[in-house]
């Protein structure tokens, strides 16, 4: 008979639930059991509730319910009588179960070596009832300590990959983590791919007279429009080489401007005129193999540094295509997340871009990540400022 609370989900196979025990062996009649006749059980015979006997097994073992629904009368009556001879309840109610043609033994199990011997014989059989119960709960509780195996491990892994971020200030002082290496070393290996900014209105061969580029330094020197500044020093870039005088106006102004389109295209100029310059911060690029996704061939990532006023740093953040490839992968992305992993921004490659980039500002110690996907694949580098 089951036992379990009406909160228990019978329909679940896996269900752990109690039962009382019914035996067909009715001369062993003890004060802990009820004597069920076939009028009240509805059985093919009569039967032994016995009391004392409350075993655990799975719902998926039970088979076809057979005999009637007891009432809740008798139902209560045989929870009761155990709990009143284990002192749980006060009351025993002998007179109504006796009259309602229930019966009750007047031995004790302890009292009666026969009543013993049949009460240790029901539980030894009875097990076959917990063992599966018991392989459940081992295997619930194999289930368990892998899942906290896994968490632990993933959380683990998380809290390394947080803690092992590239220091980005290193960089000003020359030192470089493993698997990245100076722009101009890049470009001598794949001397096909463009890492400077691309311009429609000026000609990266375009060269210019000492007195023009004499022209433009002064100019420079006396205009204030950011805009009219950024075109001259755009133009210094494309045609002031070896120019020492146009690598000085360009210095001057990245000291002077507060503008972050000015101080990037003075930066990008002064990379072409002297890639070395201190003042034009630092530059290194690292290939990111997305697999499959673009057919085995790594885009390159590039991070750029240059300090600002109140020593806050200005990052670059760009991605370049594959070797020997014109474009990149349409549809490949560039994320900004925090140190958090909450996307901050994000660039998509369109079909024929040539690069794509992020800029942005960071103050010492500050953490960031970022990303390049492509589909399912993706790559997470982290940095800290």
């Amino acid at each position: 008979m089951i036992v379990t609370d009406a909160e228990s989900d019978l329909e679940e196979p896996w269900q752990p639930i109690s039962v009382m025990v019914f035996s067909l062996e009715i001369q062993f009649l003890s004060v802990t059991d009820i004597f069920i006749p076939i009028e009240i059980s509805g059985l093919n015979c009569d039967v032994l509730a016995e009391t004392w006997h409350i075993r655990e097994m799975l719902a998926c073992n039970l088979l076809n319910p057979v005999g009637r629904r007891l009432s809740r009368q008798v139902y209560d009556w045989l929870l009761t009588i155990d709990d009143f001879h284990a002192g749980a309840a006060k009351d025993f109610p002998s007179q109504d179960i006796q009259a309602s043609g229930l019966k009750i033994g007047q031995q004790s199990a302890a009292a009666d070596a026969a009543l013993d011997a049949f009460h240790r014989r029901e539980e030894a059989w009875s097990d076959v009832l917990t063992v599966p119960i018991a392989a459940y709960r081992v295997y619930l509780k194999g289930i368990q300590q892998t899942e906290q195996v896994l968490q632990s491990a993933i959380a683990v892994e998380r809290e390394t990959a947080a803690q092992h971020r590239i220091n980005l200030s290193q960089w000003f002082n020359g030192l470089m983590e493993t698997g990245w290496q100076m722009v101009s070393n890049w470009m001598e290996a794949a001397p096909t791919t463009a890492i400077a900014t691309r311009s429609s209105d000026l000609n990266e061969n375009s060269s210019a007279e000492p007195n023009n580029i004499a022209a433009l330094i002064h100019q420079l020197q006396c205009e204030t429009d950011e805009f009219q500044r950024r075109r001259i020093a755009k133009q210094l870039g494309e045609s002031g080489t070896g120019h020492a005088g146009a690598i000085q106006a360009l210095i001057n102004l990245l000291r002077e401007t507060r503008d972050d389109e000015t101080l990037w295209a003075t930066v990008e100029s002064l990379w072409k005129l002297d890639p070395g310059n201190p003042s034009a911060g630092v530059r290194q690029v690292k290939l990111i193999d997305l697999g499959m996704q673009i057919a085995s061939q790594a885009v390159a990532l590039a991070v750029a540094l240059v300090r600002k006023e109140n020593q806050q740093v200005g990052v670059l953040l760009q991605v370049y295509p594959p070797e020997n490839e014109p474009y990149l992968p349409a549809n490949l992305k560039l994320v900004l997340l925090n140190a958090s992993g909450q996307a901050l921004r994000e660039v998509v490659a369109r079909q024929s871009d040539v690069y794509i980039q992020l800029k942005f500002s960071g103050e010492p110690r500050e953490a960031f990540s970022v990303r390049v996907e492509l589909g399912a694949a993706s790559i997470t580098e982290n940095f800290v400022i």
